[in-house]
């Protein structure tokens, strides 16, 4: 009872912050489908059920959002599944930035729109970490919708005691006015690991190091980007982090200068791009960081690999605001001046 009572009250503490102060960032949505209401759901885990065409006719429905436990499964930990759908008709248009908003889910989960990953948060067994505290924000890149018709949204959930499923929240699909603009949009699912040696702002980090972190096929785990570390299982910690995403820059931006945004980051950061060191920001968790990119910097139709070493010395961590991505240097000006 005294860990539900902790749990609640740290979700209480969260959704008055985005009430309040982060209700001022830069940061802002707006509901375009509400999703509330009843899913088809699941006990068990078998990955076909993230399948676009998978029948689930025969599958039981619960409320979203509520603890599963409050609609006839009370004690049952372990794994579920969560199925909706939406008519892509009633978004706003393809020039829109969009997301998948689950709120609060306990405690590992992994999100699929028309059967492709756009989201995790937390770890599932046998290397579990929970992500209770962590508000679902999940970008959904445009490629994977249907703007004409039916699209799916599943959801694996794992749930280790407790409250368990998608448990609170405005569920639905999301709009931000600030994404307006990013080519290359990349919020969402990022590598991450821990630093060796804690704290490596003040370590030299050679090219041996930066080659071998982008190549580094282990010692990496799934975050979202943007969201706080503490809210993704790494309560407390604080330190030195590195992120990297792999992405891959369309052809026909060739020979375009390009700015590459990085949102806000709490404390410090050093970014590179294919190898090269192209920004670094110290101590400075609420400057929005944009960083300029010449054309001979990346490699325009082949996979590009960005990787940001984080220093965090106290308090929150992490690369906790948006927008991040790419952005046409010659739309940059226009972006700034409607963004202010």
């Amino acid at each position: 009872m005294a860990k539900n009572k902790m749990k609640w009250t740290i979700v209480l503490v969260v959704l008055a912050m985005l009430a309040t102060g982060q209700s001022e960032a830069q940061d802002k949505w707006q509901r375009v489908i509400n999703l509330a209401g009843k899913w088809r759901f699941s006990i068990g885990d078998k990955q076909v059920w993230a399948d676009r065409y998978y029948n689930d006719s025969q599958w039981e429905m619960v409320f979203v959002s509520s603890p599963w436990e409050e609609q006839g499964f009370n004690g049952y930990d372990g794994y579920a599944w969560y199925r909706t759908s939406f008519d892509g008709k009633e978004l706003q248009g393809k020039d829109n930035a969009y997301a998948l908003f689950l709120g609060y889910i306990d405690d590992v989960d992994e999100a699929y729109l028309n059967g492709h990953k756009i989201g995790a948060s937390g770890a599932f067994p046998p290397d579990y970490r929970t992500a209770y505290d962590a508000f679902r924000n999940y970008n959904i890149p445009k490629e994977y919708l249907d703007f004409g018709g039916k699209n799916v949204i599943a959801v694996k959930v794992y749930d280790a005691g407790i409250e368990g499923g998608i448990v609170s929240g405005d569920v639905g699909i999301y709009v931000n006015r600030a994404d307006q603009g990013v080519t290359i949009n990349l919020r969402g699912v990022w590598d991450f690991r821990l630093a060796e040696n804690g704290r490596e702002w003040n370590t030299p980090i050679d090219d041996a190091k930066i080659n071998s972190l982008m190549t580094a096929p282990g010692g990496w785990v799934d975050i979202m980007v943007p969201s706080l570390w503490e809210r993704q299982g790494f309560a407390d910690y604080d330190g030195g982090a590195w992120y990297r995403r792999k992405f891959t820059i369309p052809k026909d931006m060739a020979g375009e200068d390009l700015v590459l945004l990085m949102g806000k980051i709490d404390d410090s950061d050093r970014t590179y791009l294919n190898g090269k060191l192209v920004g670094s920001t110290h101590e400075e968790y609420d400057k929005f960081r944009m960083y300029q990119l010449s054309a001979n910097q990346f490699k325009p139709g082949e996979v590009n690999v960005l990787l940001v070493y984080v220093d965090d010395p106290h308090g929150d961590g992490g690369i906790y605001e948006g927008p991040v991505g790419f952005m046409k240097q010659s739309e940059f000006t226009r972006y700034i001046r409607w963004r202010k």
